[in-house]
């Protein structure tokens, strides 16, 4: 991400508009994986906070998901 602050999605979603109007494909990329960041930070948030504390075995394997790209 190219901001020390994580946006939140709909920040995100601005530059992706903006690089999409401007025919800027590679800005679009960079946008468009910033964006998923922000989507899946947020998902991340709302889970862990209605959720009981994980374990840390737990934590070991959902940080291993996303050292892998999501492969399992």
């Amino acid at each position: 991400m190219s901001t020390s602050k994580p946006l939140t999605p709909h920040q995100a979603m601005g530059p992706v508009m903006t690089a999409a109007r401007l025919g800027d494909v590679e800005g679009e990329k960079i946008a468009r994986r910033d964006l998923a960041e922000a989507k899946i930070t947020a998902a991340v948030k709302r889970a862990l906070a209605s959720s009981p504390p994980l374990t840390a075995a737990q934590k070991r394997r959902i940080a291993a998901l996303i050292h892998s790209g999501g492969q399992s």
